[in-house]
This record gives structure tokens, C-alpha cells and sequence, in this order.
């Protein structure tokens, strides 16, 4: 019997908010929506395209969107044709999304409001998609907000935790994130007050300067105050967008604070699974009680690649660590493709694992099914009738 997993409602445990498009997309328009890069890509006037050669700047991901949405539309696989077809689907861009949504069967997203900025509304999100919304409270944003408030340190400092902990009692607040990867680095000194407060004056000079004790320190705060609530810390790992401090974006930086014994009893959630370094990611959560990741970003913007990660994320990580994830980002295509590359892939390598005999089928749907939502249900099942 072959394992499939296309029944299984999906819960995407990392994705953005985004409003529907106005106006009608071009080509070009539609390939930059869907790109990771934040510099738009240049194609040089004289450049020459040879038959049937992919649109300059797209890669494997965009060719699996087009070949999928080719034969959701019923339409040829060209991008001309899909942008065609989807700009026709989307003048009624809140139906054409619970569309999407309802036929890869995506039933609830945690959203990190965080990005774009400044915030979209979580009710409006919600009602164009259908779907359960569940928020996380992205803490840089505050960080810049109160350093154009606040004169000193210590009053920074102040309202700054009792910012989180308010956040933290909202109705479908699920927990906090940091995206100090792309600010500072993983690698987390212990707190220390005193060196956040000398470079409080240079960070309200510039929100995007390092201050590296300054950034440790908040994210200290934030790590505290989840673990006073029990909600969970989400702490953007790997690779992102092209300001990320790669050097510093492995998840094995973080292990020394995850190890903290004032930590032990903290939920941490690896958002994108470390993403390329997912062996390591892998093998945290198999060390640490209170550590989880998804594979978000990697599915689906690794195209063809998850379906090797997720043979990877398997060699160590423990099935109930691992949660289904897109980072969709700027259009329900990405929503909805991730659902479906992500069954499609993961069936693949399920369906190996019992002809190998590792496993009968009815265990290997299981699986399936643990990662795109029990898993999620379990690490965040003291919140989940907040979802409106």
C-alpha cells in the first residue's frame, strides 16, 4: 500500500501576512514576488534568451510553481500563460485565496506580523485566507520603536519587558521572535546589563548597528519572559534574506544559551530548521527536550531539495520534533505550493522508508501526519482555541 499523505490537513508553523495585489502583475512583477533576493535582478537590455530557456533569475522553485499552477489553471506551462491565468483568478484576489488555501487543505498559520512593516491587520489576514491565524510578537520592531521613545537605558529596558508581557496575554499570541541572526549573530553571550547599557546611545544613533550586548541582553528578555508564560521563542535560524550574518547563522551557535539551566524548561522553535545547516538543527532537537524546528524556507524555495531535507532532518531529529512550514511571504501561491511540494516530497520518502522495510505504511502516514499538524498541536496545544 502506498503512503499518501494529500487527505492530511497542513498547519504552517512560519509564515508572513500579505495584502492582495491591486493591480494586475507583468511577468517580471510576478518572478520578483516570488524571489528571496531583496535586490531586484538586473537583466541587461542585450540579453539574449534561447527557446524555452527559464525568465532570467528564476530557479528550480519557480519551475515547480509553474508546472503546478499549469495544471491547477489547466493552462499551458509558461509563465506568460500563468500570469495570464492568475491575474484573471485574483481580481477576486480574498475567493482566489481560500481557493488556494482550501485545495492544499492549509487549515491554520502561525503568522510573524513582523514582516512587512509596519504591521498588517491579523483580522483582515485572517478573513482573506480563511484559515486559523496565530500571532508571534516579533521583538525588534519594539526594540526600535522604544529607542525613539525612551532617553535612557533603564527606562528602555522597562518598557521593553513589560511591552513583551503584554503582547504575551493577547488572544492568540502564541509566543516571541527574535531575528537576531540578521542582526548580530547566533552566537549569544550571557546577559549582562551593564554592556547593553553602554551601547544604548549608538543603537538609537542607528537601529541597525550590531550592539552586540544589546541585542543578547533583549533577546535574554525575551527568552525569560516566554519561559515565565510558557510560550514559545522563535528564533529565526540560517539563511534569509541577504543581510543575514551567515558566518553567525548556524543553529549550533545557539546551543550554549539553549543549554542554560534557567532555559531548560523554555519551548524554542528553530524557524526554517537552520536551513542549509539542517544536521545540526536536526541534532539539537534530538539532545534538547524543549527544542523543535520546522523546514520552513527550505520548503519551498529549495524546489526539488526538500525532498532530500527531509530525508536529512530525519537521519537525527525525533519525529515529533519537526513541524510543516512554508515562510510564504507575498502571495497565497507560495501558501499553497509549499503544501503541496511538501506532500509530494515527504511521500517520496516515506514511501521509501517501508519498501525498505523500515516501517509499515500505516506508521509512515503517521509520521506525515504528525509533521504537518500534530506536532504543531502538541508543542502548542495550550493555545490553540485562541485562534479565531
Amino acid at each position: 500500500m502506498k503512503v499518501s499523505l494529500k487527505d492530511i490537513q497542513a498547519i504552517d508553523v512560519h509564515a508572513h501576512p500579505y495584502l492582495a495585489n491591486t493591480e494586475l502583475y507583468t511577468v517580471a512583477e510576478f518572478v520578483r514576488k516570488l524571489s528571496l533576493a531583496v535586490i531586484p535582478n538586473q537583466i541587461p537590455e542585450n540579453y539574449k534568451r534561447a527557446p524555452k530557456q527559464p525568465y532570467p533569475g528564476s530557479n528550480m522553485w519557480v519551475q515547480i510553481l509553474i508546472q503546478r499552477l499549469a495544471k491547477y489553471f489547466s493552462c499551458e506551462p509558461t509563465l506568460k500563460a500563468i500570469v495570464e491565468h492568475r491575474n484573471n483568478r485574483a481580481a477576486d484576489f480574498r475567493k482566489y485565496t481560500r481557493e488556494l488555501f482550501e485545495d492544499s487543505n492549509l487549515t491554520g498559520i502561525v503568522a510573524d506580523f513582523g514582516y512587512p512593516q509596519p504591521p498588517l491587520s491579523k483580522e483582515e489576514y485572517g478573513d482573506l485566507c480563511g484559515a486559523r491565524i496565530w500571532e508571534i510578537h516579533r521583538i525588534e520592531p519594539v526594540m526600535v520603536r522604544l529607542s525613539k521613545e525612551c532617553k535612557s537605558f533603564a527606562e528602555f529596558s522597562e518598557k521593553y519587558r513589560a511591552n513583551l508581557a503584554e503582547a504575551l496575554k493577547q488572544e492568540g499570541m502564541v509566543g516571541l521572535k527574535s531575528i537576531i541572526a540578521y542582526r548580530s549573530g547566533l552566537e549569544i553571550n550571557p546577559m549582562n546589563e551593564s554592556l547593553a547599557a553602554e551601547e544604548y546611545e549608538d543603537f538609537k544613533a542607528d537601529p541597525r548597528v550590531k550592539v552586540k550586548d544589546l541585542r543578547d541582553y533583549c533577546l535574554h528578555v525575551a527568552m525569560e519572559e516566554c519561559t515565565r508564560t510558557n510560550k514559545v521563542m522563535h528564533i529565526h535560524t540560517g539563511i534569509g534574506d541577504g543581510e543575514v550574518i551567515l558566518p553567525k547563522a548556524s543553529p549550533s551557535f545557539l546551543l550554549d544559551m539553549l543549554r542554560d539551566e534557567k532555559y531548560q524548561d523554555t519551548k524554542v522553535h528553530l524557524v526554517h530548521g537552520g536551513y542549509p545547516w539542517v544536521e545540526e538543527a536536526a541534532f539539537i532537537v534530538s539532545i534538547l527536550p524543549n527544542v523543535y524546528m520546522d523546514i520552513s524556507l527550505q520548503n519551498p524555495f529549495s524546489g526539488h531539495g526538500v525532498k532530500r531535507i527531509l530525508s536529512q532532518v530525519f537521519e537525527f531529529a525525533p519525529f515529533d520534533k519537526v513541524m510543516y512550514g512554508s515562510d510564504a511571504f507575498t502571495m497565497p501561491e507560495m501558501n499553497w505550493l509549499g503544501v503541496h511540494l511538501f506532500k509530494e516530497c515527504f511521500e517520496e520518502v516515506l514511501n521509501g522508508w517501508v519498501e525498505s522495510d523500515y516501517m509499515d505504511a500505516e506508521t509512515a502516514r503517521t509520521i506525515g501526519e504528525m509533521v504537518l499538524y500534530r506536532n504543531f498541536e502538541n508543542v502548542y496545544q495550550d493555545y490553540l482555541k485562541e485562534a479565531k
